[in-house]
This record gives structure tokens, C-alpha cells and sequence, in this order.
């Protein structure tokens, strides 16, 4: 997975002039609570290798570990007594040490990534990965950690995803974390924000308005920014397309919009405003988040993870080594004979080679599968 300081980090379609789509799900069975639990609890842990002779020394190993860190390892060096004092507050009166995460706001809605609206297997595995590193933590410090995570739903207000949706998204994320037993993880959400100043929605649209001028003006920094989210976003926004032979030709890059079909095209110029759109909302957003000081006030002290890794947050691999794409961007498959869940595209799952068996969990507020599971 390849880290990206503005966004979620993504992972570019492959070849999709491949339209030889197969039928690929061969059964299905379905699994209760008690099951999900043993799967999800039999998946390898990471085991960093630490080092230090103090509590905070040892912890922030843990981070600074392969097996842990997503991005430079300098973003933990760089900043390594910063990090320690952060650590040793909490170790000087035994408190447990509060760790954020921002994260889990949907289903991204593009068909060629799920068709679910839900948490599935995906989630599952990265709330385990989680409660993974409290448990590292817990090791080396009796107190343990605790772990808020700031859902982010309130990103589909500017991406096209109805409130509906997402929120429903979150409670069954909570209702997840429950069911899995994870009592040191938090779900919060971040749209809450917008209710601790009456103003907020002026504040958002004033700071819209800031950086959308800055970009026209030529503002490096900016445009930087810019840059850097287009392509994550141009492949989160809902294209309101099902068909998934016109959307292969959308995000086919190898296609120039002189070679689509004048649907395909509009499709693209349509995408292409909304991002142009979005990619300034999404900015201001978090901009007033930072002037509101909102994640320390919620969470004094917190130490912050990132799945975009920043010099101020540590990075942290969001499921395992193997795989490279975020739970919500795509559908879960499980390989038994390895003890693996890798997170696949949907469009890629139809046109493989392999078979799969269509796992639904009991308790599933989607008809989707919950995951796939395959030998191959």
C-alpha cells in the first residue's frame, strides 16, 4: 500500500479492457456471531520486535516496527522526544495511553470497488488490527491503551453518499465492535464536530471559498493538496452508473475521452466537476477541524494513528502486510490455507480465474455477501 498525506491512499484499477467476466461464486453458507468471532480471532497478529528500557521507549518501538508503521520511519525518528513526552504523560500516573484514528466513514460507492453499503470482513479485520496494537501495547505497559476512532462519514456530504447511509454504516461499526469484544475501542463520529460551534457550516463554506481562490491564484501549497487528493477522489465520488462494463470504460485511463462513447464521456465530465468541487470542501472541512482544535479537545493529549501518514501522526498498516487497499474501498476475501484476509476489487473478483464460496454473517444488515472465501 502506498501512503498519501492528504487522503485515503488507492489503488489504480487493473487493465480494464479485460471484460471477460465469469461466473465465480460457486456456493454459499452463512456464519453467526460465534464464528465471526473465532475467524477474526485466529488471524496472525503482528509481532514488532521492541526495544528500549522504558515504558515509553518500548511503546513507541512498537510503531516504529515493520511489522506495525505505514510510511517513513522518519516521520517517528524525526519527531522521537515529541512522541516520548506524549507517551510518558500518561505513563506518569498509570493511565491508560488514549490513542485517535480518523477512518471508516462508508462504503465507497463506485460498483467496480463493492456493491455492500455495510461493514463487512474488511472492517472486521481492521478493528482487529486495532485491538492488535492495544494489545502490544498492553505488554509492554500494564495500563494498556484505549482508541477513539472519529468515523468520517460527514465526507459524504460532499461525496454524494446519503446521510442515511453512512449512518447506518456507523452503527453497524459500533455494533461490530461490540460483538468482537474490542471494550478499548471507541466509535465516535466526526460530523459531531459540527455541532459544538453554531457557525460551523459559515466557517466551511467561508474556508471553501479560501482555498478554492488560493487555487486559482497558483498557491503552491494549495495546489499541492490539490493534486494529491484528484485521484483518490475522481474514484470515491458515485458516478449513479451501475453497469460495470460502462464504468470499466470511465476509469480506464488507457481510454482518452476521444475513444469512449459520448455516455462514457459525460460520465467523465460529470466526475470530474464533482471532484474538482469536492476536493476544495474536503480540505476546508478539515481545515476547520484543525482550527477548532476538535480531535484534542474530544481526546486531550491523544496520541494520533493515520492510514495517511503525516511527521505528526504514526502511521499505522491499516490490515496486514499483504494487503493494499482500505476495507471500504473494495470486498473482503479469505484464504483459509493461509489465515488471510485480503481486501480485492469487486470487478476483479468476477473476472478471476478462481472460485468462491458467498460467506453471509446472520447478523448482516447487507444481502451482500459478508465476505468470499476461496483455496485458491
Amino acid at each position: 500500500m502506498q501512503s498519501n498525506p492528504y487522503v485515503y491512499p488507492y489503488v489504480p484499477f487493473a487493465d480494464l479492457s479485460r471484460k471477460d467476466f465469469r461466473p465465480v461464486i460457486v456456493g454459499e453458507r452463512r456464519i453467526d456471531d460465534e464464528a465471526l468471532r473465532s475467524l477474526v480471532r485466529r488471524l496472525p497478529a503482528p509481532q514488532p520486535a521492541v526495544i528500549g528500557t522504558t515504558p515509553a521507549e518500548r511503546i513507541l518501538s512498537i510503531f516504529s516496527d515493520e511489522s506495525v508503521r505505514f510510511g517513513p520511519r522518519e516521520f517517528i525518528d524525526d519527531n522521537r522526544d515529541a512522541w516520548l513526552q506524549k507517551i510518558d504523560r500518561f505513563v506518569a500516573t498509570a493511565e491508560k495511553i488514549p490513542f485517535t484514528i480518523l477512518g471508516f466513514p462508508f462504503k465507497i460507492a463506485v460498483p467496480l470497488k463493492t456493491n455492500r453499503t455495510m461493514p463487512d470482513l474488511g472492517e472486521a479485520t481492521a478493528l482487529r488490527r486495532l485491538a492488535d496494537i492495544i494489545d502490544c501495547v498492553r505488554r509492554e505497559y500494564a495500563p494498556g491503551a484505549h482508541i477513539t476512532v472519529f468515523t468520517e462519514g460527514a465526507f459524504g456530504r460532499f461525496s454524494g453518499i446519503p446521510e442515511s447511509v453512512w449512518m447506518r454504516y456507523r452503527e453497524a461499526l459500533k455494533r461490530l465492535v461490540a460483538i468482537l469484544d474490542y471494550n478499548d475501542i471507541e466509535i465516535r463520529d466526526l460530523g459531531d464536530m459540527e455541532n459544538t460551534v453554531p457557525d460551523f457550516a459559515k466557517r466551511w463554506e467561508a474556508k471553501t471559498a479560501e482555498l478554492g481562490r488560493l487555487y486559482e491564484n497558483g498557491d503552491h501549497n494549495i495546489r499541492e493538496k490539490y493534486e494529491g487528493t484528484r485521484e483518490s477522489l475522481y474514484r470515491i465520488i458515485p458516478t449513479k452508473e451501475r453497469n460495470l462494463e460502462v464504468l470499466m470504460d470511465v476509469y480506464n485511463e488507457d481510454l482518452t475521452d476521444d475513444a469512449v462513447s459520448n455516455e462514457v464521456r459525460a460520465i467523465r465530465k460529470r466526475l470530474r466537476e464533482e471532484v474538482h468541487k469536492a476536493i476544495f470542501k474536503y480540505h476546508a472541512y478539515l481545515g476547520v477541524r484543525d482550527d477548532l482544535h476538535y480531535l484534542e479537545t474530544v481526546a486531550p493529549g491523544a496520541i494520533p494513528l493515520s492510514v495517511s501518514p503525516k511527521p505528526n501522526r504514526l502511521g499505522i498498516i491499516p490490515l496486514n502486510l499483504a494487503s493494499v487497499r482500505l476495507p471500504y474501498h473494495g470486498v473482503p476475501v479469505y484464504y483459509p490455507e493461509k489465515n488471510l484476509v485480503d481486501i480485492e476489487y469487486l470487478v476483479d473478483l468476477l473476472r478471476s480465474a478462481a472460485t468462491y464460496t458467498a460467506v453471509h454473517w446472520e447478523n448482516d444488515g447487507d444481502p451482500k455477501p459478508f465476505y468470499y472465501e476461496t483455496y485458491a
